[in-house]
């Protein structure tokens, strides 16, 4: 705490991508954690996409560390990131390069492909997709996403080919999609802070996948800490941290993943900016290991 108190740390939160409520949330909550603990704190919400509006905010406040809770596009993906590489701001989290690759669900494969690290098989959506083509490779049903989201926004999952030729003609962002293999199996998250992969979370939905309604509206999504056998959870930790590092990413992050029937790991996507709001799954797991909110978040500023 003591490495803390001189400086000015900015929380950046809210933003203009479709997980602005839950940006907000997350910001207030570290923020009002921090100014408990007597730092010095800034809460900004950058509503807008302009440079000079951060410059001027960030100037007149001299900040020297910013925190960024801004999730989804323009937080996520790299541009802020880069917007603060050029006004010589330090930051915590992973750089612009890595946050704009991992933020990509098909780049991010490519390169777990690369790596020989294993993720479910997938098709890039084109206007010239072919329902048969696209089942005899992934079989049926399969999941549509787009590839620069998060929250699960604008996931679904494909049952037919009715379905299929609904979806094109809907869809407005068929550029910027994929198609992936459902994987039958549970669903967990690794969060990852400062190099150390924190107690893994099974997540259990009673819809067809936890999708945004499951994450921030239900009550029901059950959220529990499994027990696996040493080796296992070994290869689990190995593999969530390789996924991580591959991409470039740094200091803070989670890595969502199957367990399949087989028992063998598929990877699904890397989130850079995971939530900080009371029920998010990062301080949750931090909470299981007696790690407090306010412990946690300083030791990811402490990194930077």
């Amino acid at each position: 705490m003591n490495n803390l108190a001189n400086l000015k740390i900015c929380i950046l939160y809210g933003g203009w991508s479709d997980e602005r409520i839950i940006s907000l949330e997350s910001g207030k909550n570290v923020y009002e954690c921090l100014l408990e603990a007597g730092l010095s704190v800034n809460l900004f919400d950058f509503h807008i996409n302009d440079k000079e509006l951060l410059r001027h905010f960030l100037k007149k406040n001299s900040i020297n560390l910013v925190f960024n809770l801004m999730h989804g596009v323009g937080g996520e993906d790299g541009l802020v990131q880069s917007y603060l590489d050029d006004l010589d701001i330090k930051y915590v989290g992973s750089n612009s390069k890595s946050s704009q690759l991992s933020f990509d669900k098909i780049l991010t494969k490519e390169i777990w492909k690369k790596n020989n690290l294993p993720t479910p098989d997938w098709i890039k959506l084109n206007k010239n997709s072919n329902y048969s083509s696209i089942t005899e490779r992934l079989n049926k049903p399969f999941i549509i996403k787009p590839s620069t989201s998060g929250s699960s926004v604008g996931i679904q999952i494909i049952k037919s080919e009715e379905d299929f030729n609904l979806y094109l003609n809907e869809s407005n962002h068929l550029d910027n999609t994929m198609i992936e293999k459902i994987v039958e199996g549970s669903e967990y998250t690794a969060p990852i802070i400062n190099d150390e992969v924190f107690p893994i979370i099974r997540i259990e939905t009673k819809r067809e996948f936890y999708d945004y309604d499951a994450k921030y509206i239900d009550d029901d999504t059950s959220f529990t800490f499994p027990v696996f056998s040493k080796d296992h959870l070994e290869e689990i930790k190995q593999t969530v941290f390789k996924a991580f590092k591959s991409v470039g990413c740094t200091n803070l992050g989670r890595v969502d993943f199957f367990i399949d029937t087989q028992n063998q790991i598929q990877l699904i996507e890397i989130n850079t900016i995971p939530g900080m709001t009371s029920h998010s799954l990062v301080p949750m797991s931090a909470k299981q290991k007696n790690v407090s909110l306010l412990d946690l978040i300083t030791s990811i500023l402490l990194k930077e």
